[in-house]
């Protein structure tokens, strides 16, 4: 699982990807072994010219992996509130997501740029922990949301003229994690339409076979 993240980075360094986007669940579970965070941490200070933008998912609440940690400046981290990481003609924000509808009411919009915007949870019609209420999203003038919380990957959505996708996890864990696993790499161009290539990257499959 470590040596995901690892070829993670470098895939990123040797394709030239400005940022990567890690949409929560970087970890899971209440405790994280010191050496995995430190791994992790060289790993990304060995690329210091890609930006890794981590939104903490609920599964990460818990670990807190980061707390004593001094972090490489390419290491941006979203909280409770929202924040936003910009780029010439770029700007991405993100923010985890709570039950205050106010949090869609205050979402960062920045005028003559594509907009990323960058959220854990699933699709509902509510504003709950870890839902995400795509009505209030929608005709934001949002370009792209990366989306994360859900383990299996799914094609892309359009809503309002948004594109949105859940890449699910690049490794397999488990019979309840099946198939191939991997990420989206894009592009956006300047007048924000989208691109996505699904990158299969597992080293291996959980499958069920019938026999």
């Amino acid at each position: 699982m470590l040596q995901s993240f690892v070829r993670l980075t470098e895939f990123a360094q040797e394709h030239a990807v400005r940022a990567v986007l890690i949409a929560g669940d970087l970890f899971d579970g209440a405790r994280v072994r010191a050496r995995t965070v430190d791994a992790l941490l060289a790993a990304i200070r060995r690329t210091p010219e890609v930006d890794y933008l981590y939104l903490p998912g609920n599964h990460d609440e818990a670990a807190n992996a980061f707390c004593d940690c001094a972090l490489p400046g390419n290491l941006k981290l979203f909280g409770k509130t929202w924040s936003t990481v910009q780029y010439d003609g770029i700007a991405i924000s993100g923010v985890q997501i709570g039950a205050d509808a106010a949090l869609y009411e205050t979402l960062p919009h920045t005028d003559g740029v594509v907009n990323l915007i960058m959220l854990h949870g699933g699709i509902g019609t509510a504003c709950a922990e870890d839902v995400i209420n795509l009505k209030l999203l929608k005709n934001r003038g949002i370009d792209y949301l990366a989306l994360g919380h859900i383990h299996k990957g799914a094609e892309p959505l359009t809503f309002g003229g948004t594109v949105c996708a859940w890449p699910g996890c690049p490794e397999g864990r488990g019979f309840d994690e099946l198939g191939e696993k991997g990420f989206y790499s894009g592009t956006i161009d300047d007048s924000g339409k989208v691109s996505l290539t699904f990158v299969p990257f597992a080293r291996r499959r959980y499958e069920i076979l019938t026999v």
